[in-house]
């Protein structure tokens, strides 16, 4: 085993190990280089720590220690655990948010069933954060193949890494959770400036059959005066489930569809799937093969996977010359009118394969009348279908010609496939910001695409489990996520559906998603005070989009994740370890969502100082309370010395920019903001053509002192009035003011 030690970012080291005589695959997360090589010495003193490089290696100032040891397999990493440290984040994983006490895995997995128990999903973000109130640092293992982490299950207080394979890298990162993700997005690219309508509200199922289907919709949307930006399309608009058709029986005119959609503002997003059906005749499959970009079993054969289409290929995106050709056939439905993508089914889910057909034949063969026996035997037939390991079966080859078992790089296939979408997008239209979405990811998918949390079920229990996991999913870097609103699997309620609604208002990300075979979970397929209550959550988000279209920007500037744990924001709190049923978003809201059936109220953590209730205006202690929230309310609250930018009356974004714009605040002492506008749609941002401006808050003894500074930007926004509405905890203050961007300076009295 050797061991090599890499600065990066003047404070950030890489422990590089690897076996002798071998070499690693770069898994492609990391964007920068290193800064310099550092002998072990060198690698102690940046830490602050004792001894990096013998058998024990001290990682922390509060006395954590980690040894590295070698087997057959690969290797084992073990860190102990101080009793007062949370474990948090971890990515995509199920459970709090404080993962001591269980078992998780990095192997992609095409997982439906997200109940507590699963060691795996989607994604595979193994970044996490040990913090205590006197000391916080985190770990990245940047390794594309399998591993496992044991956070205190075995030993209460020892975090166990099982990592396959010839090498691994672990960055170790000293500080805050907030300098660490901005050091993470420093090292791994920040997140996507996306499109002002991806912060819309969009409405999906599988499936919205044909065109008819889609334009009714639509018509609902706009009659029934419910904001809406996007339609998205599931696998049945495709011919035969092939990637990149239209179905002309179901879409005869696909063009004509989605223009009549842009005419009531509503963009068409297409789901695509990586599988290629393996049929003669069909241009995309014979391209491939000809070109030799499909994976391949270890003796050169074509593995032979079934997913919708029947037999299939799947493009090997490890390699630039698959993701280039890959790309640039989103072209095709972008000629269409197709705004957006959605790339679904790519840890790779595969159905079966002949070699595993055969085996799962050969296991019922052995079905016979034998009572308890018989009914294990049922149990293992279902269990190997389910979670038969396609990694071992086929190959993937990189750009140097070097050949892996998919085992050791699947954990990066749906990150190349999004990768490969998003080059091809921006080929096709270079000057248009791109919205491109992955069910599967990797470290550094911010660069590429939105991350949805896949098929999650219309069960309140998931509910919780959506709000734990976005935060846990942000502690990684990625920024832009979300849910399926309302729940896919499973039928959905009324009620579930207005809390879940509430809850996705404030996700960056916000998407109503069912599956075939279950209850319609349109805003009005309940009742009347459904559709309202729905309607009035989805109008709440788009009153609050000024606000986050600009968090959205200061996170595009790599500054911090949208979404944000209250523990990334007051790690000297303990208490906030735990209070991961509420979250931040963007720096001064934080929402407690309601995710318990009949529910009239809940238990809210405040952490910090007074805080503004959103509801009622009216001043809250920190501390723990009590919020009342029956079903028309979703608990909200605006930190002390803080502002949020809104507008009203929108049923769709038609920039980002906006013609009303109101100030609310809560300032006792001062507060800043800094609104940022463009078109909403092209990157001229980059070129100067957008506006930002700083808007100061001071509480004076003479009244609040308000200052917009003057405009940064050469964006011309519209003439309009600008409302201010600020409260002290003692008085209300407003006052309207016709904004310029030349700035200007007032009191309220």
């Amino acid at each position: 085993m050797k061991k090599r030690f890499f600065r990066y970012l003047n404070s950030v080291v890489k422990v590089s190990v690897v076996r002798e005589g071998k070499t690693k695959l770069k898994s492609g997360a990391v964007i920068i280089e290193p800064e310099e090589e550092l002998d072990e010495l060198g690698a102690c003193q940046l830490l602050g720590v004792l001894d990096l490089g013998q058998a024990r290696t001290f990682v922390s100032r509060a006395g954590n220690e980690m040894n590295v040891a070698e087997n057959d397999a690969g290797y084992v990493v073990n860190i102990t655990l101080q009793k007062n440290q949370a474990v948090l984040g971890l990515g995509e994983t199920m459970g709090p948010l404080n993962k001591r006490g269980s078992i998780y895995e990095m192997y992609n997995t095409d997982e439906p069933d997200h109940s507590p128990s699963k060691r795996r999903l989607y994604s595979s973000l193994p970044v996490f954060h040990i913090v205590s109130p006197e000391e916080q640092f985190a770990l990245f293992l940047d390794h594309p193949g399998y591993s496992s982490f044991d956070i205190g299950f075995e030993n209460r207080d020892t975090i166990k890494i099982s990592i396959e394979g010839d090498g691994f890298d672990l960055f170790i990162f000293v500080g805050s959770p907030s300098d660490t993700i901005r050091r993470i997005f420093k090292l791994t690219g920040n997140p996507l400036l996306f499109p002002a309508w991806s912060l819309g509200y969009h409405q999906s199922r599988w499936s919205y059959a044909n065109e008819e289907a889609v334009l009714e919709i639509a018509e609902n949307f706009r009659r029934r005066r419910i904001p809406c930006d996007a339609i998205h399309l599931d696998i049945d608009y495709m011919d035969d489930f092939k990637v990149f058709t239209w179905d002309k029986n179901r879409f005869p005119n696909p063009s004509s569809l989605t223009a009549k959609l842009s005419s009531m503002g509503i963009k068409t997003v297409a789901i695509i799937d990586p599988g290629v059906k393996a049929q003669d005749g069909f241009d995309i499959y014979e391209e491939g093969q000809k070109k030799d970009l499909f994976c391949l079993r270890k003796d050169g054969s074509p593995f032979r996977a079934a997913v919708w289409p029947g037999e299939s290929r799947l493009p090997d995106f490890l390699n630039s010359a698959a993701r280039e050709w890959w790309g640039q056939h989103y072209d095709r439905l972008i000629k269409n009118g197709v705004s957006g993508f959605w790339n679904d089914m790519n840890e790779p889910a595969i159905f079966y394969t002949p070699e595993s057909l055969l085996e799962l034949k050969l296991m019922a063969e052995e079905l016979h009348d034998s009572g308890i026996e018989t009914e294990f035997l049922f149990g293992k037939i279902i269990s190997k279908k389910k979670y038969y390991d396609h990694g071992v079966d086929f190959v993937q080859k990189d750009d140097d010609g070097n050949t892996h078992s998919h085992r050791e790089v699947r954990n990066i296939y749906g990150f190349n496939m999004a990768r490969s979408a998003y080059e091809g997008i921006r080929k096709s239209k270079s000057d248009l910001r791109p919205f491109n979405i992955t069910r599967s990811s990797y470290p550094g998918i911010q660069r590429y695409a939105v991350l949805w949390t896949g098929d999650n079920a219309s069960q309140w229990e998931q509910l919780l489990n959506e709000i734990r996991l976005i935060q846990s999913i942000s502690l990684a870097g990625v920024s832009f996520t979300g849910c399926d609103v309302g729940g896919f699997g499973d039928d959905c309620s009324g009620e579930l559906l207005v809390r879940w609604t509430q809850f996705g208002a404030f996700l960056p990300f916000f998407r109503n998603h069912s599956a075939i075979g279950t209850r319609n979970q349109e805003p009005w397929a309940f009742d009347k005070e459904v559709e309202e209550l729905v309607r009035e959550a989805i109008e709440l988000r788009y009153s609050l989009l000024p606000y986050l279209y600009s968090v959205h920007k200061q996170s595009a500037n790599g500054e911090m994740t949208m979404v944000r744990p209250l523990a990334l924001i007051w790690p000297g709190d303990s208490e906030t370890y735990y209070a991961d049923d509420q979250f931040m978003i963007g720096p001064s809201i934080m929402v407690a969502p309601v995710y318990q059936r009949n529910s009239e109220g809940r238990h809210v953590y405040l952490p910090g100082e007074e805080w503004l209730d959103l509801n009622t205006r009216k001043v809250v202690n920190s501390g723990h309370s009590w919020a009342k929230a029956p079903l028309n309310i979703i608990p909200y609250f605006l930190k002390k010395d803080s502002l949020i930018a809104m507008t009203d009356g929108l049923q769709f974004v038609k920039s980002g920019s906006w013609k009303t714009l109101k100030f609310l605040g809560f300032v006792k002492d001062r507060a800043e903001f800094y609104l940022y506008e463009d078109d909403g749609l092209t990157e001229a941002y980059k070129r100067g053509e957008y506006s930002s401006k700083t808007i100061i808050v001071d509480n004076t003894s003479n009244g609040l002192k308000v200052e917009v500074k003057p405009q940064e930007g050469s964006f011309k926004c519209d003439e309009r009035r600008i409302e201010f509405e600020i409260h002290d905890g003692r008085k209300l203050y407003k006052r309207s003011i016709i904004d310029s961007p030349d700035g200007y300076e007032f009191l309220i009295y």
